[in-house]
């Protein structure tokens, strides 16, 4: 089965879960699996981003270091990837929204002023624009989490060119997983490409809308599940060579928990090394946003610091126009929610810091 997303790091729970549409080119119903890498949000690449994207993007700078080199240093099981450019499309019916739209930002952990700062807007716009905002407060280290924080009212969606990214992992046991197809920006490098993809398929399958790498065999002792034969990797040492082939160190360390043995329940992580070398996890799943209609970008800009950053537009239906999904039924989208993307560049090729599944 294939799934093109308009991908892709910390889970966030989204409202509405749900069925999904028949998807066209956009995100498939895994959800944003946010990889909320723990780097500090940069400003935004694009300040408020354009309303019109370039006609011709300049591409993202490459690394010293092709797609065929950056595939060499993954363990021996790798993805195949197949890339080609086109118009960027939407879920089956969903028609473009031609209107301006609300902008917002889906969630956010932290001050009013540091929302401010990454998503390049003041601080008084930000608060005249959402006088009394939804909030969440941990009750553990009271840290405030914000919901639908608005930017504009009347944002026009911009329309980039994009690459359609086929991951391909033929080992895989499960069909589901084999071959999937990611939507990401057309301005990036092929390498930067299929690394945003990787990440992507990654999050999809295997750290966003479920977490775990099947097939598992459950142990009743310890309560977690250890990878088999025919998963995406049975070694725990090729799995972290896989995701520091993707991901930044940071990043990694969000995921892998080192020695299982060494597990820490206030610090919990996804994946954990078991005796002989396996991989154990606890497992999980979650829905995703029933009223998702596919994915926008805006144009990569490269930071001062290297990096690239852009926003990933996710774009859905608020409004009570919506009643669901069905044959005949068409939606225009009226909410892009805005999280920000972004790639640290090393000595061998672009690495995913930060991206969130869209839906």
């Amino acid at each position: 089965m294939k799934r093109i997303l308009c991908l892709p790091l910390a889970l966030l729970p989204l409202a509405g879960c749900g069925g999904e549409p028949e998807l066209h080119t956009g995100a498939r119903t895994p959800a944003p699996v946010q990889v909320e890498a723990t780097v500090e949000s940069a400003p935004a690449a694009t300040g408020e981003p354009t309303p019109e994207p370039s006609a011709s993007p300049t591409p993202v700078p490459e690394p010293a270091t092709t797609l065929a080199d950056w595939t060499a240093a993954m363990p021996a099981q790798k993805p195949d990837y197949s890339i080609t450019e086109g118009a960027i499309q939407l879920q089956d019916y969903v028609a473009w929204p031609d209107q301006p739209v609300v902008l917002e930002i889906p969630s956010w952990k932290g001050t009013l002023e540091e929302a401010a700062e990454a998503y390049g807007v003041s601080l008084e716009t930000l608060q005249s624009m959402n006088p009394d905002p939804e909030t969440w407060t941990d009750p553990d280290n009271d840290s405030v989490t914000y919901y639908s924080l608005k930017l504009r009212d009347d944002y026009v969606v911009p329309e980039p060119a994009v690459k359609y990214v086929t991951v391909s992992t033929p080992w895989v046991a499960s069909n589901f997983e084999q071959t999937n197809d990611y939507m990401v920006p057309a301005a990036l490098s092929d390498q930067a490409a299929a690394c945003m993809a990787t990440a992507y398929d990654f999050q999809y399958e295997h750290y966003g809308m479920q977490t775990g790498i099947w097939p598992a065999e459950y142990d009743e002792t310890t309560g977690r599940y250890y990878t088999g034969a025919g998963g995406l990797y049975t070694t725990y040492s090729d799995l972290t060579r896989y995701l520091e082939s993707v991901y930044t160190s940071e990043v990694c360390a969000t995921i892998l928990g080192g020695p299982v043995t060494q597990e820490d329940p206030r610090d919990w992580h996804p994946y954990y090394q078991g005796e002989n070398d396996t991989i154990c996890f606890y497992g999980g799943d979650r829905g995703s946003n029933i009223q998702y209609c596919g994915t926008s970008f805006t144009e990569p800009e490269v930071q001062p610091d290297g990096s690239i950053q852009f926003w990933q537009l996710s774009l859905t239906v608020e409004s009570d126009a919506f009643t669901g999904w069905g044959e005949g039924i068409t939606y225009t989208p009226d909410t892009a929610n805005a999280t920000i993307v972004r790639l640290e560049p090393t000595e061998t090729g672009w690495r995913v810091a930060k991206l969130e599944l869209p839906n």
